[in-house]
């Protein structure tokens, strides 16, 4: 993390601390809940509770830089509980600004400050896990979720992990919208053509992306056994599978607000 970085992320806490709430009271909650020291050894006024923000702000590794900017955009409105205005999008795209502007290489993605710079990557992301949030799709937001997570782990990500639960997404989701009791993606796949027409090859597509990570038992290892899967493989299975997961949002409207329905 560059110090040109790192000062910018601080400059806005700042801006955040002195304008919405003082720093007594947020450096009691950054006690309490980041770095749980004990609250009696703070200072009793703002500038020392200041000071005492800072150098353990400029103490901290890079890594941990990044999961402060999280806590701080995570626990906004328990920092400063009088001023609900902003949401945590909000810090977060003021974030993503100055990620930015510094040239770094992460970004806020649905509360993750995740390894992903571009902005059509992001977006895609998050769309997936807003839309299947927002329907019946419960199972493939949840491992989208641990998928991103998984990415975002600092300071060594689980990336073998982390393309299981991207592809489990679509498996999840095509299962729930097609027949439960399929046999693979391909199978399940195939139902959900039935009610939302998909083009074969790009059934065939996805069919054959899931077996890069399964064998013919459903066992996930052909690409996780090899010794140089890492940060490419992860994210390009992460975005591909957000935008397949999209995609079918997209074109099983119909179904997905008959499931609402029933549900």
């Amino acid at each position: 993390m560059s110090e040109t970085l790192r000062n910018s992320l601080w400059n806005y806490v700042v801006s955040l601390f002195e304008h919405e709430g003082g720093w007594y009271e947020g450096a009691r909650v950054v006690a309490n809940y980041f770095r749980r020291s004990p609250v009696d050894e703070l200072p009793d006024y703002d500038l020392p509770c200041r000071d005492w923000v800072k150098e353990y702000f400029y103490s901290l590794p890079w890594y941990e830089v990044y999961d402060f900017v999280e806590f701080i955009a995570e626990k906004y409105e328990l920092i400063f509980p009088s001023r609900r205005v902003r949401r945590p999008e909000d810090l977060e795209r003021v974030f993503n600004i100055i990620l930015e502007t510094e040239r770094s290489g992460f970004r806020f993605v649905a509360g993750n400050l995740a390894p992903i710079s571009s902005h059509v990557e992001v977006a895609e992301i998050a769309a997936a896990l807003e839309s299947t949030s927002e329907s019946s799709l419960a199972g493939a937001h949840q491992h989208l979720r641990a998928a991103l997570d998984l990415f975002s782990r600092r300071p060594e990500p689980d990336y073998r992990n982390s393309i299981k639960e991207s592809i489990s997404a679509v498996e999840s989701m095509a299962k729930q919208l097609g027949a439960s009791d399929s046999q693979g993606l391909a199978g399940a796949l195939a139902d959900l053509n039935a009610k939302v027409p998909i083009h074969a090859a790009l059934r065939s597509a996805f069919v054959k992306l899931y077996g890069y990570t399964s064998d013919e038992s459903g066992i996930r290892h052909a690409i996780l056994d090899e010794p140089n899967v890492g940060f490419d493989e992860a994210k390009y299975m992460l975005v591909a599978c957000s935008a397949f997961v999209n995609f079918v949002a997209s074109k099983a409207g119909g179904v997905l607000a008959a499931a609402r329905t029933d549900g």
